[in-house]
């Protein structure tokens, strides 16, 4: 019998995206995992986790990682104002914000616990044709299983 092995960060983007998708204020927005292979639209959201590592303050090698998430929304600047990109961001930076929601979705899961989640940075970038603004998150978990 073979154990599967798990991937923290594989985990951490499901969960984020099984979270996003649920939340009402982002109706409209498709989002994706950093390795979807599906046609992207805008709006959108990709959600990475960049990477996965012992935290500090916590012992090594139980299956804590304190992962670093980027969250990048994109719009279209032919049919999104920037006011409009802005406020759809504030949406988003408020509901990772909502740690209890976003543990719900980890617990409902099974395949791992969240302590925590910190925000780390917003940046905008702005093109011609589009708005993009990437948030970096800390995201404090446990594999459970």
């Amino acid at each position: 019998m073979t154990t599967a092995v798990k991937s923290i960060r594989h985990i951490v983007e499901a969960n984020l995206k099984t979270y996003l998708t649920a939340q009402t204020e982002l109706a409209g927005v498709a989002i994706y995992t950093g390795d979807s292979a599906d046609d992207n639209v805008l709006p959108k959201i990709i959600t990475v986790c960049d990477s996965a590592r012992a935290p500090g303050d916590l012992p090594e090698g139980l299956g804590n990682y304190l992962c670093g998430v980027r969250l990048t929304i994109y719009s279209n600047a032919d049919d999104t104002t920037l006011s409009a990109h802005r406020s759809r961001c504030a949406v988003l930076a408020g509901i990772m914000q909502d740690v209890a929601s976003f543990k719900a979705v980890f617990t409902a899961e099974g395949n791992a616990s969240l302590y925590d989640v910190t925000i780390g940075s917003e940046d905008e970038g702005v093109d011609t044709r589009s708005w993009a603004t990437s948030f970096g998150f800390n995201v404090l978990t446990v594999i459970t299983n």
